[in-house]
């Protein structure tokens, strides 16, 4: 990871009201004192006095180089960068200062996200330094942050508004996830997949006669000289695949905690996406990407290689809920015209619990179309005798009543089983994500159906 570029803090010197309140009394005491012929309180107000006096002599004149940056400029979850504020020291300076205001899924070291150093003239360059370590996907605000430079006896101060810098991208930690399955339509040029016909690969498929524009060095030699005519070994095609990443974000059921504890819906769907993604792009297929409900994040088209899985989890870093207004329906009916070409295989990772997602996965199965949908909802909260602290989760309000949110999402499971049925038996398969191996089964009966002959839907 690489240094994010500083910037540069501007503000100017102001006088403390500490310095102002010492000024005063030390005025009105040595006053008291002169009138009224008091040396008590010309012996408490003569230090004050002085010390107002020596703090407005030696005060700072030039404002100091103040420069605050972040140490990365991209995290995964779980990963940790410095929130920095490097300060020159000039003549007067004494102290600086710096508290950064705590921000959601975010750990801080040391706790209390405040730090301070002691300032000399001839020092070099000091650093002011906060540990923050994220433990969620997302963007990531640091701060806003608080910093003072203060001089002599904390009588003039020097302190920029709140610093704000730009948010830093957390990409999701991708699940362990692999496949020993191929997918079922492999269609293009290069990949690891054995395709249905003849080619150039390296799977075996059958040895033949030779024939007009075979190469020589596909010669078979112990069959041909068993048989005494040339034979050549006929290998299957290697060829790559589709792979279309359908992100369900309409809602996020459950409590995130971080990467360290508990995940809701759309942090298993997310963190799968990113598994399967890694996965296929490794073996040389095209991954796309689109968010079904999420504002802002664009449609990914389908590409291969490292920057591509890079761009990917770019985007899923992105991702917000859905807020269930008219428009997020209108952008969910939109999304869900996307064209999607024959051969591709469509996975869905979604919660199952928006009907108009299923819908659409029965459509493109009926279509022709190999999809695969993925429940992401977490199974604590897929049986109804829930305990009473994920209830909480579920409740809109926090009036709602424990009685009432568990029926109401008793119905909710049971409208969810009905979909998913009507889903199945209309030949869309849902499986539980589990990481490695979640997508074997379903893969290798695709791969079956692919080979029948059946009635689409044009």
């Amino acid at each position: 990871m690489t240094t994010t570029p500083g910037r540069r803090l501007e503000a100017r010197w102001r006088v403390t009201s500490a310095h102002l309140r010492a000024m005063f009394l030390g005025l009105l005491l040595a006053s008291i004192a002169v009138v009224m012929r008091r040396p008590d309180a010309l012996v408490i107000g003569a230090p004050l006095l002085v010390i107002g006096l020596w703090a407005t002599a030696t005060r700072p004149t030039v404002p100091p180089v103040v420069v605050a940056r972040v140490a990365h400029p991209l995290l995964r979850e779980g990963q940790a960068t410095r929130w920095t504020a490097t300060v020159t020291p000039g003549p007067g300076l004494e102290e600086a200062g710096l508290a950064l205001l705590p921000t959601p899924h975010t750990e801080f070291t040391p706790g209390h996200r405040t730090a301070a150093i002691g300032l000399t003239p001839h020092d070099q360059p000091q650093t002011l330094e906060v540990v923050v370590r994220s433990t969620r996907w997302g963007r990531r605000p640091l701060g806003p942050a608080t910093l003072a430079v203060s001089g002599a006896f904390g009588a003039f101060r020097w302190e920029p508004e709140a610093v704000a810098l730009p948010a830093i991208p957390t990409v999701p930690l991708p699940d362990s996830f692999a496949a020993r399955v191929p997918v079922p339509h492999p269609d293009g040029l290069v990949g690891q997949n054995r395709s249905h016909h003849q080619g150039s690969g390296g799977e075996l498929d059958q040895i033949r006669p030779f024939r007009f524009g075979d190469r020589l060095r596909r010669v078979h030699w112990p069959v041909s000289v068993r048989t005494g005519e040339l034979h050549v070994t006929a290998t299957h095609a290697d060829q790559d695949t589709e792979i279309l990443l359908l992100v369900d974000a309409m809602h996020d059921i459950g409590q995130s905690t971080g990467v360290d504890g508990s995940s809701s819906s759309l942090d298993n769907a997310v963190r799968a996406a990113g598994a399967i993604a890694e996965h296929y792009l490794r073996t040389g297929d095209r991954v796309g990407l689109l968010v079904l409900g999420s504002r802002d994040t664009p449609l990914v088209t389908a590409a291969a290689g490292s920057n591509h899985l890079r761009r990917l989890l770019d985007v899923l870093a992105r991702v917000t809920v859905a807020d269930g207004t008219v428009s997020d329906e209108k952008r969910l009916r939109s999304q869900l015209r996307h064209h999607v070409s024959a051969g591709t295989l469509a996975i869905i990772l979604t919660p199952a619990v928006s009907p108009e997602v299923l819908a659409h996965a029965v459509a493109l199965a009926r279509r022709g179309i190999s999809v695969v949908t993925v429940d992401t909802l977490p199974p604590g909260l897929a049986a109804p005798d829930i305990p009473a602290e994920s209830l909480a989760q579920l409740a809109s309000t926090a009036d709602d009543l424990p009685t009432e949110t568990r029926l109401a999402w008793r119905l909710r499971l049971l409208e969810r089983q009905r979909e998913m049925t009507r889903a199945r038996e209309a030949g869309v398969p849902i499986v539980p994500w589990a990481g490695p191996g979640t997508l074997d089964l379903v893969l290798r009966d695709l791969g079956r159906r692919s080979r029948a002959p059946r009635v689409v839907s044009r």
